[in-house]
């Protein structure tokens, strides 16, 4: 049944299908085969999508519109530029904090290379930038979205692992925060080297006045996270309070939102929602097949034979999956390999709120890596450069990021000690 499932999903990608689809029918020839009523397939993709903590993803993919259009995500990067405009590599290091306040808030590396890079790649080309080293920037800078809460691959993860949501939330704020690090180390030798990146002064009455204007902004990510680790509520909950809070500032106190535009972005929420939905319905159905036919097992047992180091273990699974994220978006490619990588690690003692943290960042690589890399097509649209120059100039970023991996792998304390210190539970 595995290798059935496999051939047919690499036939889907070699014909360009959908992933869903490719699910779908993979799903349909392997009851089929089986002899199984094709009525279960039905029963067990409802049973897929029929989740609570799901409602977490259209509800922080809406947040992440309203911040765009409602003048959230503009303050917040004026806010950044008045932190950090000063470093070597100006507005480079004010896109990557950007990034972090942003990505912070709508859960998307997608949403984060549109919304930053429409506002931030014009502005450093005037600042002496080459139109790729500034897209490369505002792409790479884009997976710090998908790791910092809230993040939608981390709820994905959740919900086909059965981990807390909650957990996963806290545990990525420390892992963010040193690939933003990262980023802003690379950045600043890159523009030493190129000779880009003017500086600006630092001023406090500046850091003061753009503080103020983002002061109601800043308090999204306080419900988020502040709410999560009180126990106030859940992170679905906590979707829903920071939906109403942007709604609220940015159509009553701002203005900037008028309410007959709220429709649009409920489209388009609805849209990308239905997608997510689509794929983890037939990945569910996949999964059960997987499960009866007794491959995670199976799977669990060849590589314990193989090795029970942890470390090893690691290295070869973080291989396994940035050979995925070449070919495979992300969303696919986490409730695809999610169900059947979780058990392996778990059973050398590897924490699966660490694998979930640690997976959404290798696959959100993926995102940046050719050929399939989503986020790389957006950044080459908004920057409007080819995606061979984009790819040359992201070069030293890889280096930096596949540095941060390793740090993860050799020292995963660096993932768990915070969820283990606030002690949240729950999803």
């Amino acid at each position: 049944m595995l290798w059935i499932f496999l051939g047919i999903l690499l036939a889907s990608i070699i014909l360009g299908l959908p992933i869903a689809f490719g699910l779908g029918v993979a799903a349909v020839v392997m009851a089929v085969l089986s002899d199984i009523p094709l009525s279960i397939l039905v029963e067990q993709s409802i049973r897929g999508v029929n989740s609570f903590p799901l409602l977490a993803i259209p509800f922080f993919i809406l947040v992440g519109e309203v911040m765009s259009a409602g003048g959230i995500a503009r303050r917040l990067m004026d806010l950044a530029g008045a932190l950090v405009g000063f470093i070597r590599g100006g507005l480079g290091q004010v896109a990557i904090t950007g990034s972090m306040f942003f990505g912070g808030i709508s859960g998307s590396a997608v949403a984060d290379t549109a919304a930053t890079g429409s506002m931030m790649i014009p502005s450093m080309k005037q600042q002496g930038y080459s139109a790729p080293h500034a897209t490369a920037i505002n792409t790479v800078s884009s997976v710090i979205g998908i790791i910092i809460p809230p993040s939608i691959p981390l709820i994905l993860y959740g919900i086909v692992t059965e981990t807390s949501i909650s957990r996963l939330f806290i545990a990525g704020i420390v892992p963010g925060l040193m690939i933003g690090f990262a980023l802003m180390v690379t950045t600043f030798i890159m523009s030493s080297l190129e000779h880009s990146g003017k500086t600006r002064r630092f001023r406090w009455d500046l850091l003061w006045q753009t503080f103020r204007s983002a002061s109601l902004a800043l308090i999204l990510p306080i419900i988020v996270i502040g709410g999560i680790i009180t126990g106030m509520f859940t992170a679905t909950e906590a979707a829903v309070a920071a939906l109403l809070y942007s709604l609220f500032i940015s159509v009553v106190i701002y203005r900037e939102i008028h309410p007959r535009e709220l429709w649009g972005m409920c489209i388009r929420t609805a849209r990308l929602t239905g997608m997510v939905l689509l794929l983890l319905a037939f990945a569910t159905v996949i999964a059960w097949f997987l499960t009866i036919n007794m491959v995670p097992q199976t799977l669990v047992t060849q590589v314990q034979a193989l090795t029970q180091d942890p470390f090893t273990l690691l290295l070869i699974v973080s291989a396994l999956l940035l050979v995925v994220g070449l070919v495979m978006d992300l969303t696919p490619a986490m409730v695809i390999m999610a169900p059947m990588l979780t058990p392996i690690v778990e059973a050398v003692g590897i924490d699966p709120v660490y694998f979930g943290v640690l997976m959404a960042f290798i696959l959100g690589v993926g995102l940046l890596t050719p050929p399939v890399g989503t986020c790389l097509y957006v950044g080459c649209g908004v920057g409007r450069v080819t995606m061979e120059a984009l790819v040359r100039a992201m070069l030293p970023y890889y280096v930096a990021l596949l540095v941060v991996l390793f740090l993860l792998i050799m020292f995963p304390g660096v993932v768990t000690w915070l969820p283990n210190l606030t002690q949240v539970s729950g999803s």
